[in-house]
């Protein structure tokens, strides 16, 4: 075997062994010289990129997110095609709320990876952080239509509907989420918000039958109807608690509501 072949051998193992160090002196606290070990592997390596990626990890673990931030762009400049460097950038820029970065980023991120649902998915909650709704709807659009058994996109659609007003939407959306996966925490809070939608538009309901009569004699007659075109959407359950409101005793059912969900 060649000299140069045992030489890049034990250089290899070199590198790896400042890795090592650096992870034996990070689980004693030892948090400087873990990164000198780091330092000194950057200098006896071109292949930087995955040191730069571990130095940013032992950054984040000391909440060190500037840092991790700039020794990340470190790898993303090491290697332009590093798909997890640039990930890992973009959940760090959410953290520390730089929403303006964290789009530019994910754009980045999209041109390299252009079916990324990382980059999409960080989009998206920017632009909702910065109150872009109709911008997060769309990226939110493209990840159900690439992932379309995920709940969670879903989730994530119902929550910006609910965010815009838009409660028919955010009940179609939260319902999917618990036809989807019935049995998980997300349901529970997607059932949680339903309820509440519900909850509010009932209480729409009963007082505006209070000053309509029309509206009340609609709903006596049928209630689906006389809500639909008033341009409530409530869920099944919510159509069904509406169907038990006796609305030709308003006076006393008013009254039962305001003490139930004012006091």
């Amino acid at each position: 075997m060649s000299d140069e072949g045992t030489g890049s051998r034990k250089h290899r193992k070199s590198i790896q062994e400042y890795l090592d160090q650096a992870a034996k002196l990070e689980e004693q606290g030892l948090f400087r010289k873990a990164v000198g070990e780091l330092e000194k592997a950057l200098r006896r390596t071109a292949d930087k990129s995955p040191i730069y990626k571990r130095l940013a990890d032992l950054y984040q673990g000391q909440r060190r997110l500037d840092d991790a931030v700039a020794a990340l762009r470190k790898a993303i400049r090491a290697d332009r095609e590093d798909v997890q460097a640039r990930e890992m950038l973009l959940e760090t820029l959410l953290e520390l709320s730089r929403f303006d970065d964290a789009i530019k980023e994910s754009k980045e991120l999209l041109r390299v990876s252009p079916r990324s649902l990382s980059a999409r998915e960080v989009l998206s909650s920017a632009y909702l952080q910065k109150g872009t709704l109709e911008k997060a709807l769309q990226v939110t659009n493209e990840l159900i239509s690439m992932d379309p058994t995920s709940p969670v996109n879903h989730f994530r659609k119902a929550w910006l509907y609910q965010q815009k007003g838009d409660v028919g939407n955010a009940i179609h959306e939260f319902t999917r989420v618990l036809e989807m996966h019935p049995d998980t925490e997300m349901a529970r809070y997607a059932q949680q918000a339903i309820d509440t939608l519900d909850s509010f538009q009932l209480r729409h309901i009963v007082m505006l039958a209070v000053e309509d009569y029309i509206f009340r004699a609609k709903l006596i007659r049928d209630p689906e109807a006389a809500a639909l075109e008033r341009g409530y959407y409530l869920s099944y359950s919510g159509m069904a608690a509406l169907k038990q409101i006796q609305f030709d005793e308003l006076p006393e059912v008013y009254a039962e509501w305001k003490q139930r969900y004012y006091h």
